[in-house]
């Protein structure tokens, strides 16, 4: 059998193979589905917990972790739902209706929150439960003084709640940055201060070479007139008072380079606070 020949059988087996051989999964990889139900708000208004039940929302959709669909989403899906029903789609092809719907109906994990007021402390609860187990997953509970602090906890309540990776650490270039410019201002301000320092003893033995007697007057004559060492005092002053200037700003730039260092592990903090109850007084606080 002539090559070319023998080259098309193959290539005519190897085409047939194909076709015979079962499809490969459209998307092998895809994301376990996440529905949020809306947040209940309890000794807070519906609109706070709502933000943050949002904010919530948007912090797990952006990891990527999960097919996210908040209670917008819901919202928007029985709108659109609602009007191919007012429209007269349902009835031409009952196919189109409750086709979205079935995305909420197939979600494996439901995440619910409740955002609450304990004295003057706030409260995010959250809990997910996996649909196919009847069984809660994960929850997490963060304690925190003001909204703006839970706000700032969110990322780790929704990682801890939901099992996924915990947020990246904050970046440690400015705090660093601003410690080197800090410590390189503070040691310069220290070498102006000891250069005028030094130059002052100096410009001293010369002024009393013998030091000076019991009466308070230089022993000795000096070598330059009065008036040379009046101008290198007043030089001296002021060059002091710029080395003491150099260097608590230094030490300012050094102080709000500790402030805005983030800990060893942005996972690990305390929050402590005094706050009035029904009883009496209690400490409220967290760990993250």
């Amino acid at each position: 059998m002539p090559r070319s020949v023998t080259v098309a059988v193959c290539l005519l087996a190897l085409s047939a193979a194909a076709a015979d051989a079962p499809a490969a999964p459209s998307n092998p990889s895809a994301k376990p589905r996440l529905v949020v139900n809306e947040f209940t708000a309890q000794k807070v208004s519906p609109e706070e917990a709502q933000a943050v039940g949002d904010a919530v929302v948007t912090y797990l959709a952006g990891r990527g972790f999960f097919e996210v669909l908040g209670p917008r989403d819901i919202q928007t899906l029985l709108g659109a739902d609602r009007q191919r029903q007012l429209f007269g789609v349902c009835e031409s092809d009952p196919m189109a209706c409750g086709v979205d719907l079935s995305k909420l109906v197939a979600a494996r994990f439901v995440l619910s929150g409740q955002l609450a007021r304990v004295g003057s402390a706030y409260q995010l609860t959250l809990q997910m439960i996996d649909t196919e187990k009847s069984a809660t997953a994960s929850r997490s509970s963060k304690l925190a003084g003001s909204l703006e602090a839970i706000r700032d906890l969110i990322p780790y309540a929704a990682s801890e709640a939901t099992g996924s990776p915990l947020p990246p650490p904050p970046s440690r270039v400015l705090p660093f940055t601003v410690l080197v410019v800090g410590a390189a201002t503070l040691l310069s301000g220290g070498a102006v201060e000891v250069l005028a320092l030094s130059r002052e003893s100096q410009l001293n033995e010369e002024l009393c070479p013998g030091g000076v007697s019991d009466g308070g007057r230089c022993s000795g004559v000096s070598l330059r007139p009065r008036d040379f060492y009046v101008q290198q005092q007043n030089a001296l002053t002021i060059q002091k008072a710029v080395g003491i200037g150099v260097m608590a700003a230094g030490a300012i730039l050094i102080g709000l380079g500790v402030w805005l260092m983030p800990p060893d592990d942005a996972r690990t903090r305390i929050s402590l606070r005094l706050v009035p109850t029904p009883s009496g007084l209690a400490f409220a606080g967290g760990f993250w």
